[in-house]
């Protein structure tokens, strides 16, 4: 099978290696696409300290099933499936566990089929514990911020404020269901949500840009009470521009991260169920895709976001 190496900073070489083996209870993965995750550019790019070379990273894959352990009684070979993987995604064959395989449907296609995104962005929702006629907050706006406005709205928020500094990222956020939407380089969002909240700030709001700039701005626009819930990915050191001003406003902080393998597996099962029924679309927001061969030029649109940019998906023919 074709893999693709990290080597080191920028330097991807594609290498065959033998097919994974798989145990009793697991699948043998034909894999049909693989996104590239934001959490992957620093690796990309060696950004991050102690990380050793090379490396074989990629976790958000589907494709179909080409062989089945002898305790396999869910799947058969030929099933569509997404699957839950930690590492060797940017590989035409990977070896899954069965609890951590999902079906998908046949009108859902390979490059939509994300169960590690899916699963982030729906345990992020439950974990925030968005009420009906809530008002809520996005700050920053990309893919994942645009697969939780859909689950945010099927919670019952009325009134959700999409932010973001790409206007053609708003423009999407609309489509799909944005009440307002705020460029915070055209208009001062503080006063902009004051006034869309009559003076009290959002109930809830989502930090998803994952930048210092993000985490300061959302602080400012939730009011008494509301919810800061951080889920963009902060690698690095990150600051609270004034503890005094969260603790006076009492803040509920939530920490929309989580390890535990069991609620990784709950929300990718409940996103894929979502998508298969249509309640989240993700094919509007697949933007770019890219054949193993060419995994550097996905990466450098995954950073540099050309125009219209929101995902980057390697397929494997």
């Amino acid at each position: 099978m074709k893999i693709a190496k990290l080597r080191g900073a920028h330097d991807f070489v594609i290498e065959n290696m033998e097919s994974p083996k798989i145990g009793k209870n697991e699948c043998l993965i034909k894999v049909k696409a693989c996104g590239v995750c934001h959490s992957e550019i620093d690796q990309w790019a060696n950004t991050l300290s102690n990380l050793e070379y090379p490396r074989f990273i990629g976790h958000e894959v589907s494709g179909e099933i080409i062989q089945v352990g002898s305790q396999v009684e869910k799947f058969n070979p030929g099933d569509r499936v997404a699957v839950w993987v930690d590492q060797k995604g940017y590989a035409s064959e990977v070896a899954v566990a069965s609890e951590r395989i999902f079906p998908i449907d046949d009108s859902v296609s390979f490059e939509e089929a994300m169960a590690e995104p899916l699963s982030c962005t729906t345990n992020g929702v439950i974990e925030a514990d968005i009420e009906l006629a809530d008002t809520v907050a996005l700050v920053g706006t990309g893919f994942m911020g645009l697969i939780l406005l859909q689950q945010i709205k099927l919670k019952g928020a009325t009134k959700v404020i999409a932010i973001d500094i790409r206007d053609d990222i708003l423009e999407v956020a609309t489509q799909l269901g944005a009440d307002v939407t705020l460029n915070p380089n055209r208009v001062n969002i503080e006063k902009w949500v004051k006034k869309i909240t009559d003076g009290k700030g959002v109930d809830a709001a989502f930090e998803v840009g994952g930048k210092q700039a993000t985490l300061d701005l959302t602080s400012k626009i939730i009011r008494m009470e509301g919810k800061l819930i951080i889920f963009g990915y902060h690698p690095g050191r990150r600051e609270i521009e004034d503890l005094g001003y969260w603790n006076w406003m009492a803040f509920k902080l939530i920490n929309a991260h989580f390890r535990n393998m069991k609620t990784i597996l709950q929300g990718a099962d409940i996103g894929i169920k979502l998508l298969n029924s249509g309640k989240v679309q993700m094919k509007p927001l697949i933007t770019h895709t890219f054949p193993l061969e060419e995994i550097e030029k996905a990466f450098q649109a995954a950073k540099n976001k050309p125009e219209g940019f929101i995902k980057s998906v390697i397929t494997f023919r």
